[in-house]
């Protein structure tokens, strides 16, 4: 059965410290920041970037959020990013904004977008519309890092920049390396409570979507199965997106289930005494911090093919799976 480990944690880390964003970025967020009158832009932008873990060298998907100084999200569209290379703590760069990427909008599972969707960002708030904007891009070298948003918003182009660190490797299981063979909790688990498997049944009901909560990721290693793992806490999640994308596993899992294996990991096994799993331990837990959601895609060999930080979307993780060979349910 599954052990528990104890730590305090932060369920949301920010990108980089508050401390080494002021010493090596002077303008860290915001374009002019005023309207004609002289006041704060309500409608000018800052950004945020929302990937939890960015490495040097191969290509990493970048995720960053966009938000207007009366905290309405920048929503649809495209923006255009670059980036510039800061340097490290002990070796400030001046830095050179390199060539320009497109960033496309990634709405959160279960928001309603219009068909067709707006071509240019829109504001809108965020019990209308969230998301982020998503990038591939390729860091050479391990430090601190600018971003540069320029996006078309309200009828003028407006610009903000955001600090993030890149490490010299990744710290949680990446592309290409072998999955863990983690025992975790499932429906037939009875030496912990039912909010452990998922927090949404933390009030003593039943386990919500028991197809995500059968099986482990031990058990389907050992089959040879593909498997969509999702570590998230749906009841506590910081961010909110983690019921939404734990609902859009369990949906893909009703059309992908003979095709492969799909768990659910709940982060933890007593939240107010901030107990974590031991299965989300071991994937997430460093130097005792832990971030949420993730969503890994593993092959039949049980190594991983994919992996989704923050913000998960049907449409980045169905092609992954229609061409799985149907295999019969687990």
């Amino acid at each position: 059965m599954d052990s528990s480990s104890r730590h305090l944690v932060r369920r949301r880390v920010p990108a980089v410290a508050a401390a080494l964003v002021l010493a090596l970025v002077a303008a860290a967020c915001g374009g002019d920041g005023t309207s004609s009158t002289g006041q704060p832009d309500p409608e000018d932008i800052n950004a945020e970037v929302a990937s939890f873990d960015i490495a040097a060298g191969g290509p990493s998907r970048l995720l960053v959020g966009v938000i207007s100084n009366d905290q309405r999200f920048v929503v649809f569209g495209s923006v255009q990013l670059r980036f510039a290379y800061l340097g490290t703590a002990q070796a400030r760069e001046e830095g050179t904004f390199g060539a320009p990427v497109a960033g496309r909008f990634l709405p959160v599972p279960g928001v309603v977008v219009p068909s067709p969707a707006p071509a240019s960002p829109q504001l809108a708030s965020g019990s209308e519309v969230r998301g982020v904007y998503s990038a591939q891009a390729t860091f050479p070298k391990a430090g601190i890092y600018q971003v540069e948003v320029t996006a078309d918003v309200a009828g003028r182009e407006r610009t903000t920049t955001a600090a993030f660190t890149v490490g010299e490797r990744n710290i949680v299981p990446t592309v290409g390396e072998p999955a863990l063979a983690t025992e975790n909790l499932t429906i037939a688990s009875t030496d912990a409570p039912r909010g452990a498997i998922d927090s949404r049944a933390a009030a003593g009901g039943e386990v919500p979507d028991p197809h995500i909560h059968s099986t482990t990721v031990a058990a389907a290693l050992a089959a040879g199965r593909p498997a969509v793992v999702v570590f998230s806490t749906p009841v506590y999640c910081v961010s909110r997106f983690c019921g939404p994308i734990t609902e859009m596993i369990a949906d893909l899992a009703h059309t992908y289930g003979d095709r492969a294996s799909f768990v659910h990991i709940e982060i933890w096994r007593d939240f107010q005494n901030q107990t974590i799993n031991r299965a989300a331990a071991d994937w997430l837990l460093r130097e005792g911090n832990l971030n949420e959601p993730w969503v890994f895609v593993i092959g039949a060999d049980g190594v991983i093919q994919a992996r989704f930080d923050n913000v998960a979307t049907e449409q980045e993780i169905v092609p992954l799976l229609q061409p799985l060979p149907i295999i019969g349910p687990a």
